[in-house]
Formats: structure tokens, C-alpha cells, sequence
């Protein structure tokens, strides 16, 4: 750096290079597979998807050789971060896509789907998009990253073009996604005029030199800063009110998509929220605090509250993700070192967990996208017992109940909260889990408990996306068949017989297992994990 007349002109060097390996992997993978789509001919659908398999385990590769030699530190000029916690987002985000990419082939392959080869680099897109986020040391990172992780999810949630409801589900999460980028970016905005700088560190020695004055001086811009900010980062942690379009997006977009989506978008917010507030604006926790306080009590009990009416599995799973988000804040407004660890304990958690029971959704689903209530898994531990297995154990974890990962994951949140006198944020999270069992269980009662559903003597004719008209009955070699109208996939749908369960591919059985040991063994042995979040904690928090 050379510094003359107040203007410095910044020369990056190998170091710099060196800290953002894990994103330039990732980045060299996506065009490689769009290069690679270019050049290879029929059938090569599951060779892309292992090219961008390659490339993710290449980034694995690269993360861990920066744990290991000490490659941690900030690079182009603080622009980015190569931390202990950005190193282990960086891990969660590839092992998402990476179960994303394993998930892949036969179930677009069920869809209809043609451009693989663009699929596969949108899905690596949107990854290096939730790694920058999670890397970042600057507003405006955090605004990129943000921004290339959003348009490569709008195309993928509606990627399935012949069904109508991928459709709408990527022009829902266009629209109210667009309305929460221009939120964050005028809060950004707001916070740079009031302290001078998009620096996150920038900002911490901004507000630590310069107590805020909320009636005077910059304290009413930084404040409506902080506010806007707030409300970009909860959308995309589909925390409530602003969780509106979750279950939709959720729901229509292709399972494989949702599975990744589910996990990587809150993995990349809440990291990018942790470093705005737990860590840039620490010092004034008094401003913020009883504002989130308020959200994460709302997201834990609605959530909850919205999840026990569903029958739609995937709709079920998509409230779950809410009232999850609900737990994650508990973390943000406690406000303290052993709370950032605990928060990234559960962010490592929900993906094992969550991106197994989208798994078991997605081997159950049918070709047209319907096929997920509980009426469709009912005796499913008669047909595939090891499928029923899998879902079980996942839903545990999801209730928190031991020895699941997902149990130590809430009892780290709600020890660290306690600790921090917020007993009353543990007592809610303990009661709203209680009511969580409920919908859980209930599937896992349908599994195990009910019968399944006898096979069809009719043919079956599938329900059009969009229908305006009340259910009717269209004969069919003299009998009638009825026609459901769909209602955005939160009403019961015509079931498949029980024999008409699509056949588990490779992959999917791979992120299967992989998830399933991954739940049980992180629940009775969490000591690598808890160690790892906490020195991810300790080092951004020192």
C-alpha cells in the first residue's frame, strides 16, 4: 500500500490470493462445468454433477489447509475475511452443496429438467455467493455476496418449468427478496453516512471512539441504519414477520434446490448478521437487542404455532425452518462469545439434520412434485424400512431430542443464554421445542403407525398446477377420477400407490447415510465440533 495526498493505491498480494482460495476453487468449478456442458454429449447429466463434486471437495481441500497452516487473517485490504469463522461457514456452505449436487441428477432427471449444465453452475454460483457472505469484513461484500447467492436462487427455484408452482415460487422469492436486498442496501447506506466507512472494523472503532446519541448527531442515521439492516438480514433468515415466503419457496422450488437453499442461505445471514451486530456494532447491543429479543420470541412461537396445522411434509419442514431461525437468534441477542459458538454449533447441526429429512422428501416426492403429505407416508417404514429409519432419526434431531446433534445444539443455545441472564429466551425455546415434538412425531406416527395406502385401480391423473374451478370428476374408461386443485401444495393432493416410489439414486442414498451417522455421531460426540465453533467464536470476538 502507498499513501500519497490521502489517496493509497492497494497492490494484493499471494497472501490475499491465498485466504480467498476456497472461493476461487469454487468459482473455477462453476465455470468449469458450464465449459464442460459446452463440450459432452447425451447423458452427461451425472458427469457434470461429478465435476462439481470434484471441484467442492477441491474447496474442502483448500478450507482445511487454511485451518491447519494458518492462512487465517483479512485480505484486499479487510475487504475479506479468512478467520476461524468464516473457514467453518466456508465448510458448512460445501457440504451443502456438495449433498445439493449428490441429490441432483436423478431428481432432474424425474423433472424433466434439460439444462443440466447451467443447474449445476447455478447451484455453485449460489455457493460461492453464501461463502463471500459468510467471509466477509465489509458492508459491501456482504451486499455482493448476498446479491450473487439471491439471483442464482431465483432462477434455480423456478427452474422446473413445466410445473407452474416452481414458477411462482421463483417470481415469489424474486419479488419480496428484491424489497429485502433494497432494505439492507439503504440500512448499508445509513450506517456509512453516519460513521464514514463500510469497514466492519471500521465501524466497531467508529461507535467504540463515538457513543451513540440517539437524539443528536449521527445516533438518529446509525439507528435507522441499524433498523433497515435488521430487517434485510431477517428476511433471509425467514425469520417472523418476514417469513412469508418461505413456505411457498420452499415448497415449489425443486427439493434438491430447497435442501441446499435451506441450509446455505441461513448458514451465509446469520454468520454476515453475527459480524454486523455481535461483533461491529458489540459495543451498542443496548440499540439492537430488545428489537431482536422480540423477533426471535415471535419466530420460536410462530413457527411452531404454523408448523402443527401442516400436512404437507415439505410445508411442515419449511415452518420448521422458521421456528429453527427462532433458536438461531436466541444466540444473536445473547450477545456473547459462548453464544457465537453455540450459534454456529446449531448452524452445523440444522444442515446435517435438515438436509436429511429434504432428502427423505425428495426420495418420496413424486414426478409432478406432489406426493409429500402424511398420507404419502404412511407405512413407509413397511416399504422402504431404512428410508423410515433415516426421516426418524433426522425428526428427532429436529425436536432436539438426545443423543441427536440436534439436542446439543439447543441445549449449547440455551446454556449460553442462560449464562447471559436470558433465562426467559430459554424457557421460551424449551417450551416452543416441546410443541415441536408434536408435528414431528406425527410423522413419525404416520411411518410406523398407519397403514399405507392401497395401491390404485384407476388410473391416475394428475392434478393441473393451476386449477380455478372446484375439484370435479373426469371420466376415464368409465370411472371417475377426481381432480384436486393443488392450493400452493398446502392441502392434501392425490397420494401415490405405495409401489410407485421412485427408485433411490447413488447420491441421494450417499446424503442419506452421510447426514443419518453425521446426526447421531456429532449428538454423542460433540466435543470436535463445539471446540472448532468455539475457536471460531474466540477468534472473531477477540
Amino acid at each position: 500500500m502507498m499513501l500519497a495526498d490521502a489517496a493509497f493505491t492497494y497492490v494484493p498480494g499471494g497472501a490475499d490470493w491465498l485466504r480467498i482460495l476456497p472461493e476461487l476453487v469454487v468459482l473455477a468449478t462453476a465455470l468449469l462445468v458450464l465449459l464442460a456442458d459446452l463440450t459432452g454429449g447425451p447423458g452427461r447429466r451425472g458427469w457434470l454433477a461429478v465435476v462439481g463434486l470434484i471441484g467442492v471437495l477441491a474447496a474442502v481441500v483448500a478450507t482445511v489447509y487454511l485451518y491447519v497452516n494458518g492462512g487465517q487473517g483479512t485480505a484486499f485490504f479487510g475487504m475479506m475475511s479468512a478467520d476461524d469463522t468464516a473457514l467453518f461457514a466456508d465448510l458448512i456452505v460445501l457440504f451443502a452443496a456438495g449433498a445439493g449436487l449428490l441429490l441432483s441428477p436423478g431428481y432432474i432427471e424425474r423433472q424433466g429438467v434439460r439444462q443440466e449444465g447451467e443447474y449445476y453452475t447455478l447451484l455453485l454460483i449460489a455457493a460461492l455467493g453464501m461463502m463471500l457472505m459468510a467471509s466477509a469484513g465489509n458492508l459491501m461484500i456482504i451486499f455482493v455476496g448476498l446479491e450473487v447467492l439471491s439471483l442464482a436462487l431465483y432462477i434455480l427455484s423456478a427452474y422446473v418449468v413445466a410445473r407452474p408452482r416452481s414458477q411462482e415460487a421463483g417470481l415469489k422469492y424474486f419479488i419480496l427478496s428484491s424489497f429485502a436486498s433494497a432494505f439492507l442496501l439503504y440500512g448499508m447506506a445509513l450506517t456509512y453516512g453516519s460513521t464514514g466507512t463500510t469497514s466492519l472494523a471500521g465501524i466497531r472503532a467508529f461507535v467504540e471512539a463515538h457513543p451513540l446519541q440517539p437524539t443528536a448527531g449521527f445516533g438518529p442515521l446509525l439507528l435507522a441504519g441499524l433498523g433497515l439492516m435488521a430487517v434485510g438480514f431477517c428476511f433471509k433468515v425467514s425469520a417472523i414477520p418476514f417469513q412469508a415466503w418461505t413456505p411457498d419457496v420452499y415448497v415449489g422450488a425443486p427439493t434438491s434446490v430447497t435442501a441446499f437453499m435451506s441450509v446455505g442461505t441461513k448458514v451465509a445471514a446469520f454468520v454476515a448478521m453475527a459480524r454486523v451486530f455481535m461483533v461491529a456494532l458489540h459495543v451498542e447491543a443496548g440499540q439492537w437487542v430488545p428489537v431482536l429479543w422480540a423477533v426471535a420470541v415471535l419466530t420460536m412461537i410462530g413457527g411452531n404455532l404454523l408448523a402443527v396445522s401442516q400436512r404437507d411434509v415439505k410445508r411442515m419442514l419449511a415452518y420448521s425452518s422458521v421456528a429453527n431461525a427462532g433458536y438461531i437468534l436466541v444466540a444473536v441477542v445473547t450477545n456473547t462469545q459462548a453464544a457465537l459458538a453455540s450459534l454456529l454449533v446449531y448452524l452445523a447441526a440444522y444442515a446435517v439434520m435438515n438436509l436429511g429429512a429434504f432428502a427423505v422428501v425428495l426420495a418420496v416426492e413424486r414426478n409432478d412434485g406432489l406426493g409429500t403429505t402424511l398420507d404419502d407416508f404412511a407405512g413407509l417404514a413397511r416399504r422402504r424400512p431404512m428410508l423410515a429409519f433415516s426421516m426418524l432419526v433426522f425428526l428427532c434431531a429436529l425436536a432436539g431430542i438426545p443423543p441427536t446433534v440436534g439436542f446439543t445444539a439447543k441445549f449449547y443455545v440455551f446454556y449460553a443464554a442462560v449464562r447471559a441472564n436470558h433465562l426467559e429466551l430459554a424457557i421460551i425455546g424449551l417450551v416452543t421445542s416441546i410443541l415441536g415434538m408434536f408435528y414431528y412425531l406425527r410423522v413419525v406416527w404416520s411411518m410406523y403407525f398407519s397403514e399405507p395406502r392401497p395401491a390404485s385401480t384407476t388410473p391416475f391423473v394428475a392434478a393441473p398446477a393451476t386449477v380455478s374451478a372446484p375439484p370435479a370428476t373426469i371420466p376415464a374408461g368409465g370411472v371417475a377420477v377426481a381432480v384436486a386443485e393443488p392450493q400452493a401444495a398446502s392441502t392434501a393432493v392425490l397420494s401415490a400407490p405405495a409401489e410407485e416410489l421412485p427408485k433411490l439414486t447413488p447420491g441421494t442414498s450417499i446424503v442419506l447415510a452421510l447426514c443419518a451417522v453425521l446426526t447421531l455421531l456429532l449428538g454423542i460426540l460433540p466435543s470436535p465440533l463445539v471446540n472448532l465453533a468455539t475457536q471460531g467464536a474466540a477468534g472473531l470476538l477477540r
